[in-house]
This record gives structure tokens, sequence and C-alpha cells, in this order.
């Protein structure tokens, strides 16, 4: 026996089609926009470079400034290593600073009791967080960049390691220019 389908079939058939097309569709849109605002290339390449300023602290001291924006996927593989490096260097006389986002809500622990020092004019171009810059004892600008190349950070693959420990030894280190590929984020 064969059935023809009345309008009223029909016509529900075709509203449930419609909404499922509208569904998908605003599915579809959703994921773009997230994508859009959260899953940007995060590692990208970058130049740094910094004209010399003033350290945060008076001379006299190895001065380190972490630039920080709450909220970046890119912090997740840094906070483990900036928490330990401010632990074990401030234990050498490294004094510590932080700039970028000026409230400390949803930082790391060892990041929101750092005084907050904000970013100079001279340097409204920094190509975002997080990264670093590092003054000698003489009050020299010595490294300006991320802590390392890539989304994590530690102590074997650190940047800023080395530029840290040849200073505390009384070498000479001046990174102030350099092209790299980086997880950072843009300092709003």
């Amino acid at each position: 026996m064969h059935k023809t389908m009345t309008p009223r079939i029909w016509f529900k058939r075709v509203l449930v089609g419609a909404l499922l097309l509208i569904w998908a569709l605003a599915l579809a849109w959703a994921v773009w926009w997230y994508q859009g605002q959260y899953l940007k290339a995060f590692e990208r390449p970058v130049f740094f470079s910094a004209e010399s300023v003033a350290p945060p602290f008076e001379p006299g001291q190895v001065q380190v400034l972490h630039v920080w924006q709450a909220g970046c996927p890119c912090n997740g593989g840094h906070q483990v290593y900036v928490d330990e490096m401010i632990q074990r260097f401030s234990a050498e006389g490294v004094q510590f600073a932080r700039s970028g986002q000026s409230t400390a809500v949803a930082l790391p622990d060892a990041l929101q009791a750092l005084p907050f020092w904000p970013m100079p004019q001279a340097w409204n171009g920094w190509p975002g967080a997080p990264s670093v810059a590092i003054w000698d004892t003489a009050g020299k600008l010595a490294y300006v960049g991320p802590y390392s190349d890539g989304a994590q950070c530690s102590q074997d693959s650190s940047f800023i390691e080395p530029v840290i420990s040849a200073l505390l030894a009384g070498r000479q280190v001046a990174i102030l220019n350099q092209d790299t590929v980086s997880c950072l984020c843009d300092i709003q």
C-alpha cells in the first residue's frame, strides 16, 4: 500500500530540516568566531628591538622585567619556570618587576608579588607577552625578547637563563635586536 505524504507531514519535515540547517550554520559560525578570537596562531615570527631605557630600579643589581598578559594561552608553558626562576635568582640578588598588564588578577603567584613597572613610552611597539627585558648591574639594557622559542620554557630551553648567569658572572651581554619565532599574545 502506497501512502502519500500529507501537507502537514511534509511541512513538519521541511521545518525540522530548516531548523537543522540553521543550527548547523550557527554552529559553524560559532566555531569560526571562536577560532578567530582564541585559536590564533600565537607562535609567530617577531622582531624584538628595544630602545635602551632606564631600568625599573636603581642600578647596582641585575634586573629582570617580566612582560605578561593574563589570559594568554602562551603563559601556561612558562608559569612554573617563571616561579622557579624568580625564587632561584632572587636568592642571588636579582631584582624582578612586571609589566604589561597592570592588574595582578589572574597572574601567577610569583608575578603578583612583583612591583608593577609601566611599559616605557619608547617601547610602544613591544611585540607581545610573555617576554622579558634584562638590565646589567650598571643599568644598561642587556636583553629583550622571549623566554624561549616556543610555547614551553624550562631551565633547559630558556633564552634568558644564560643571560642572567653571564651578567651575574660579570660578563657583558647585548641581545637587543633579534628575529625569533615565539608564542606571544598582544599586550592589551
